[in-house]
């Protein structure tokens, strides 16, 4: 793996286990056993590790879509497999890295809503019609608010006002309001699947 990489996967660790702000560029250098100057002619500073990281996050989410949409033989399995990478990807992740990045990294964050807004919403819409069209989702609900929700639910579960670290933990948070919300969205017969897989 080229050092660029390394620099990268070692600050996504450090950064998801205590938060991008008490990460230092001294910290990162001492986990791989490199000088500060080597992290400086790959990155410009802290803030161009943190979008090149956001970059290699998005493009992993796309992956993982991908490998959901053929590996998955309908919309609601899709949906359990999804809650096992949420498991996995919020039981390794600091609350504060989300609001570190919104506060003191104004780019990346402008990066992630533009992700938000044009690969996830659109994915989740997807998701909603296909849904509705076999009937496992009702054919009354209004998927572009819906769509809209499911993305602000997401990102209300770091929120430390509503959900403080110290009562709640982040991966309970985000599963029960997908639960949540999908069983708001069920037909009966959509229902009885969804309690299958589960």
């Amino acid at each position: 793996m080229e050092i660029k990489e390394r620099i990268i996967q070692k600050a996504r660790e450090l950064f998801f286990r205590f938060g991008i702000k008490s990460v230092t560029m001294d910290d990162i250098a001492t986990e791989l056993g490199i000088s500060k100057k080597t992290i400086y002619q790959h990155f410009e500073d802290k803030d161009e590790i943190v979008y090149q990281l956001m970059m290699a996050e998005m493009q992993q989410d796309q992956c993982d879509w991908e490998m959901l949409n053929t590996t998955s033989s309908n919309v609601i399995e899709k949906t359990v497999k999804s809650m096992d990478i949420f498991k996995q990807a919020f039981s390794e992740i600091n609350p504060s890295t989300f609001f570190d990045i919104k506060k003191y990294h104004p780019r990346t964050w402008k990066l992630f809503q533009e992700h938000k807004q044009n690969f996830i919403l659109e994915m989740l819409k997807k998701d909603l019609l296909e849904g509705i069209e076999h009937g496992f989702f009702r054919h009354d609900i209004k998927v572009d608010i819906l769509a809209k929700m499911r993305l602000e639910q997401v990102e209300m579960g770091f929120d430390q006002q509503i959900f403080p670290a110290n009562k709640y933990s982040i991966v309970d948070v985000e599963l029960t309001m997908l639960d949540h919300f999908i069983r708001g969205i069920l037909t009966e017969k959509g229902l009885e699947i969804y309690q299958q897989y589960q």
